[in-house]
């Protein structure tokens, strides 16, 4: 298969997800924690366990960047919650439904579409002919390990990606980049993607939902770019070239 074919591929969620081949910087992620962790997840995918800001941000993410799409990507079930022997039922009898969200979840994400498109910095950043939902796929030049990516929307040179918080403050959110990794993903997807700007737009998951943007800096996108090649690298020994075996991997420290 051609890499044009791949990238074409991916596309489909589902395929994206259950490629193993192509590395992520979620699973980067699951690297950082743990290369037992990550073997652990790609060998056995029965133990991803999908949690609610999971289903949340899935459906977020459809109303801001494909509102047309929404009633066929997402369903909506009137229930108070989801331990109900009705929204039970309605799960397992409707298996191909990708996300199924409550009304009063739907009703807060409408209320939070109305405050985002608000801001007219978000409507020029987010304009209708830019690109949403992008897949691309890629070699990193320095370890040879090939990569995979979907960014949420790109206009021209610039990467733009949607975040729910629950704090949109520059001190919040700065803190929510150290603890998820952000800094890695911006480097990450710029360089894959060949772009020249990385742009936040975070919304704050609880009333009066504050937007904000942030822009990547020089020494954010330098943090984060030593972190995946570290990461691509330590990949490249473990599961390419077996320089290291992954049962025999012992974290050994000393704490400071």
């Amino acid at each position: 298969m051609s890499l044009d074919s791949f990238i074409k591929k991916l596309e489909d969620d589902s395929f994206y997800y259950s490629d193993y081949d192509f590395v992520t910087n979620s699973q980067l992620g699951l690297i950082k924690k743990d290369v037992r962790t990550y073997k652990m997840m790609r060998d056995h995918p029965e133990f991803r366990l999908e949690t609610f800001p999971m289903i949340f941000g899935r459906a977020y993410h459809v109303a801001m960047l494909e509102p047309n799409e929404f009633g066929d990507k997402v369903k909506v079930f009137n229930s108070a919650t989801r331990t109900t022997k009705g929204y039970k039922e309605f799960k397992v009898n409707n298996p191909d439904i990708p996300t199924i969200i409550l009304t009063k979840e739907y009703d807060r994400i409408m209320r939070m579409q109305d405050v985002l498109f608000s801001h007219n910095e978000v409507n020029d950043l987010l304009q209708p002919e830019g690109e949403r939902e992008v897949a691309n796929a890629w070699q990193d030049e320095d370890t040879g390990v090939f990569c995979k990516g979907k960014a949420d929307y790109r206009n021209g040179s610039t990467l733009i990606d949607l975040k729910t918080t629950g704090d949109g403050s520059l001190y919040g959110f700065s803190g929510s980049c150290r603890k998820y990794g952000y800094d890695r993903q911006s480097a990450f997807y710029m360089d894959g993607f060949d772009c020249d700007e990385f742009v936040f737009i975070t919304q704050e998951k609880e009333k009066p939902y504050n937007v904000s943007i942030f822009y990547a800096g020089e020494e954010f996108l330098q943090r984060g770019r030593g972190e995946y090649k570290y990461l691509l690298d330590t990949y490249r020994r473990f599961f390419i070239d077996n320089e290291e075996v992954v049962e025999e991997h012992l974290v050994m420290d000393t704490l400071i």
